[in-house]
Order: structure tokens, then C-alpha cells, then sequence
């Protein structure tokens, strides 16, 4: 597949580069003039965690122990979906520019919003972990099958970037309507609920949700130092590759159009 997406005389040497040079554009272009700049990958997040905290332990009794650590264990890999796919609406319009040159690889602009948007998880993961220490929660070895999760993320996460991408450069409503869209899929996965608090009728449907698979491993490695239930995640690894395929696929039938639309 790689081959297919590379010009003639292009080299993998150089994609790498080309990569890591739009990864570091896209964090310019993010924060350029801010005065917190980065430290909004922590900050919005944890703002987050405050009012939620609040409301779920003051206002509205949730019943969750731990609730910060439980609430900021799901919110870091759903941010890193929602902000990517968001981004990946309008990316290909942002960079008409980039569009536009000759022999430039299109495909490049998702897959660098989707590792720009997997560094900025890096960068506010270590909250996480000074969470986890407010509370009396232990890192464990289960931590090692952290990256599992990240890989099986990374792919779903592209797989929804690439279509998502396609289709915002001929339709400018799809990057309104995915707002929509990922305001539902938040409050249909479980980031500030527990999903045994979900009566077991509606459970089933939840299981029809990739984020609510993501999300429960990223917590059971985490907050509850347990492995991942490895048959759910290997299940949603191959829906992933299949989606992704899907993704590409559509991608490179509509990339022809690009050009004008943007």
C-alpha cells in the first residue's frame, strides 16, 4: 500500500521527513500567537476535569472512586480522536496550499494531524500520572501494554482522519457537521460515566462504539493496573486495518477532485 501512495522516485527517507516537517507546521500554525502555547494540550483537558469533577462529585453524585484520575484516564484518548478527526475535516482546505503543489502526497496532511494530535496525548499524559498519585493509585506493570492501546488507537483514529478528510475537501458542511456528530459520539462513550452504571439492555449497543473499547483499556491499564480484555482490542485492531483500508481507498478515488475544491 505504501508504494501506491508514493510518487515516482519518492523515498520512504523522504516521507519521514516531509512528516515530521507538517507535524511541526501543524504545532505552529495551533498555537501560533498564544501565550500559553502547549501547555493548552494540558490545560484544556484538565479545565475539563475541574468543572466535571465538580459537578459529578458536588452537584450530581456520580459514584465513581477516583473520579479525576477515572475522568482524565478517558478524556486524554478521546481528544486525541475527536481533535484529529475534527482537524482532518478542514486540513485539506487549511492546506490548500500544500494541495495544490505538484507531486505533493496528499495523504500526508491526516497522518500528520493524526500524530500531531497523538503527541499533544503525550505531552498532557503525565497529568495522568500526577492524578493517580493525588489519589493512591499505583503505576503497574500493566502500564507495558499502554502501547498496545496507543497502536490500536492510532489506526482507528487515521482510518475516521483519512475519510473524514476526503470527504470535508468537496463538502464544506462536514467539518460542521462532524462538530455535531462527535458532541453525540462524546456523551454515547463512557468518559465521565462508568459503563456498569449502563443497564445491561442499552450495554450492548455501547459495545458497538470503538472509543468505549479504546477507553476501557486506557483505563484498565492506567487507573486499575489490569491488562486489557485483549479479545475486545484485537477485535477492534482488525475493524480498525479494515476501516482504514476503507479510508485510503476513498481517499485516493477522490483525491483527483481535491485540487479544484480546495
Amino acid at each position: 500500500m505504501a508504494q501506491r501512495l508514493l510518487p515516482v522516485g519518492e523515498s520512504i527517507g523522504h516521507l519521514v521527513d516531509t512528516l515530521r516537517a507538517l507535524v511541526g507546521r501543524e504545532f505552529r500554525m495551533r498555537y501560533k500567537g498564544s501565550f500559553f502555547g502547549i501547555l493548552w494540550a494540558v490545560l484544556t483537558p484538565l479545565a475539563s476535569v475541574v468543572v466535571l469533577q465538580f459537578l459529578f462529585t458536588k452537584v450530581v453524585m456520580a459514584g465513581v472512586p477516583h473520579f479525576a484520575a477515572f475522568l482524565y484516564a478517558a478524556l486524554l484518548p478521546w481528544t486525541w480522536f475527536a481533535s484529529a478527526v475534527q482537524t482532518g475535516a478542514s486540513t485539506m482546505l487549511d492546506n490548500r496550499d500544500l494541495v495544490r503543489t505538484p507531486f505533493f502526497v496528499k495523504p500526508l496532511l491526516p497522518w500528520s494531524v493524526t500524530c500531531t494530535n497523538f503527541l499533544l496525548y503525550l505531552i498532557a499524559l503525565p497529568v495522568l500520572a500526577a492524578l493517580m498519585a493525588a489519589d493512591g493509585l499505583p503505576l503497574t506493570r500493566a502500564l507495558m501494554a499502554l502501547p498496545a492501546v496507543w497502536l490500536v488507537q492510532w489506526i482507528l483514529t487515521l482510518a475516521f482522519t483519512m475519510l473524514i478528510a476526503a470527504l470535508g475537501a468537496l463538502v464544506r458542511d462536514i467539518q460542521h457537521l462532524m462538530g455535531v456528530v462527535l458532541l453525540f459520539w462524546f456523551y454515547l462513550t463512557p468518559i465521565f460515566y462508568d459503563l456498569k452504571q449502563v443497564p445491561p439492555d442499552a450495554a450492548r449497543w455501547f459495545a458497538l462504539n470503538p472509543m468505549t473499547a479504546i477507553i476501557s483499556a486506557h483505563r484498565a491499564v492506567t487507573i486499575y493496573g489490569q491488562p486489557p480484555n485483549w479479545a475486545e482490542l484485537g477485535g477492534w485492531t482488525l475493524i480498525s486495518v479494515a476501516l482504514l483500508a476503507v479510508g485510503t481507498l476513498v481517499f485516493r478515488e477522490l483525491e483527483n477532485t481535491f485540487v479544484e475544491a480546495a
